[in-house]
């Protein structure tokens, strides 16, 4: 069975002596880093090809060895970091004849985690050090740390990266697990199957998040639009404050909590949203696009659109839930899907203005974005192909053998609303 690489991120809540000792780990690998950077800039310098990553790592460990203050740094951290500059200088050897620069040497303020690789470097244990408990979390050479996150990882674990937040005068720490996940959980299987799920087409939007191609509408929330003119307010008092003051700390502390608690909404947002339509739904089928590019074409109030929109964050959510639940993306090519008629196949021109779908030749009228889906839709399926468009359809995963359902799928109910808070404006509208 094929496995992805997924991550899930806990916080971390160490104690005043573990809290130095993680910026103890950050400066002594960020000092490493800088080192390496030196040497490999050297090497390009007198054009010799620069270390390669295994080279990288004796040099990180002779460097551990020369400093007595590093030896209390676990050794692994090391790894990581050659690894990094291995692949910053990767990197910029494709991109360096555009005249971009060498990687840049790192402050304090510019390096914030290190990277344990080894599953057996860190693991969830008792309040004590007991095995196979979830009451603290045991990072090598720093000890037993307080976590928060009810999720637990289903599969092989592989790295654990410990990272920090800065928000105003003090930081946040999390740590972020790598772990090999099955394509499907069999935990989630109902033996009774609780009614048919049909395969859906998708369309984004910015007027709506998405639309699916059974009439579904998905509105967009707008989570940045609608907290802008509190943040330029904030942003502007933090402008008049002097750097370094007290108000200036207290000012900047409100406005990162201001940018956080943001983006903590939009992603319990996608959350709900994705795990709905992975319930739901068995087959999705979505358009193959470049957010990065589209944003690039755009102007600037667009631009800020699309990335409020959060496109990425969205279809990712997408992607790895549909994976524990064995659904199946497709992703296809989104040339013409809003051109052509979902009936007939007529070629109807039109600009982003005109928001109706009106066939002459067969009179279908319907939304321009439902058309869009159902085209989506039929060329994911391969029902389109007649129609001379070139396909780009790239299979995510295998559908479960037949027969099997998932008990999450609740047919003709809206999703569950835990909070009047948090779920307004974002149900399913028939």
């Amino acid at each position: 069975m094929r496995k992805e690489i997924r991550t899930v991120t806990y916080r971390l809540y160490p104690s005043k002596a573990q809290e130095m000792m993680m910026d103890h780990f950050l400066d002594c690998t960020r000092k490493a880093y800088n080192r390496l950077v030196e040497i490999c800039r050297t090497y390009v310098e007198k054009h010799l090809s620069f270390p390669s990553e295994m080279d990288l790592m004796k040099m990180a460990t002779k460097i551990r060895q020369r400093h007595k203050e590093m030896q209390d740094v676990h050794s692994h951290c090391f790894a990581s970091v050659a690894k990094r500059v291995h692949n910053a200088f990767t990197a910029w050897m494709k991109r360096h004849n555009d005249g971009v620069g060498f990687p840049r040497f790192r402050s304090w303020k510019m390096f914030d985690s290190f990277t344990y690789t080894w599953k057996t470097d860190y693991g969830f244990v008792g309040k004590n050090g007991e095995k196979h408990l979830r009451e603290r979390i045991r990072l090598g050479m720093i000890g037993l740390l307080k976590f928060s996150n009810p999720y637990i990882i289903n599969g092989e674990c592989k790295t654990a990266t410990v990272f920090r937040r800065r928000f105003g005068d003090h930081f946040e720490w999390y740590v972020a697990i790598a772990f090999g996940n099955d394509c499907y959980r069999k935990d989630v299987m109902s033996i009774d199957p609780v009614g048919k799920r049909e395969d859906v087409g998708m369309d984004l939007g910015l007027e709506n998040l998405a639309v699916l191609s059974d009439g579904s509408i998905i509105p967009n929330d707008r989570t940045y639009r609608k907290k802008e003119d509190d943040l330029t307010k904030q942003q502007r008092k933090l402008s008049l404050c002097e750097k370094g003051t007290p108000g200036y700390q207290k000012q900047l502390t409100k406005l990162s909590h201001k940018f956080k608690k943001l983006r903590d909404h939009r992603k319990d947002l996608f959350h709900k949203i994705s795990r709905e339509l992975t319930e739901n739904y068995r087959d999705i089928v979505m358009e193959d696009i470049s957010v990065k590019e589209m944003s690039e074409r755009s102007n600037k109030g667009m631009r800020k659109s699309y990335r409020d929109a959060g496109w990425g964050i969205f279809t990712g959510m997408i992607r790895y839930k549909a994976a524990e639940a064995g659904n199946r993306i497709i992703f296809v090519d989104p040339a013409y899907t809003s051109q052509l008629c979902s009936s007939c196949g007529t070629m109807v021109p039109k600009d982003l203005s005109v928001r109706e779908h009106i066939c002459p030749h067969c009179g279908l009228i319907m939304s321009r974005d439902r058309n869009a889906a159902i085209n989506i839709l039929n060329r994911g399926l391969g029902l389109q192909t007649e129609a001379g468009i070139r396909l780009k359809c790239h299979e995510g995963w295998t559908i479960p053998s037949a027969g099997l359902e998932f008990s999450g799928f609740r047919p003709n109910k809206t999703p569950r609303a835990t909070s009047t808070e948090r779920t307004r404006g974002w149900s399913f509208r028939r």
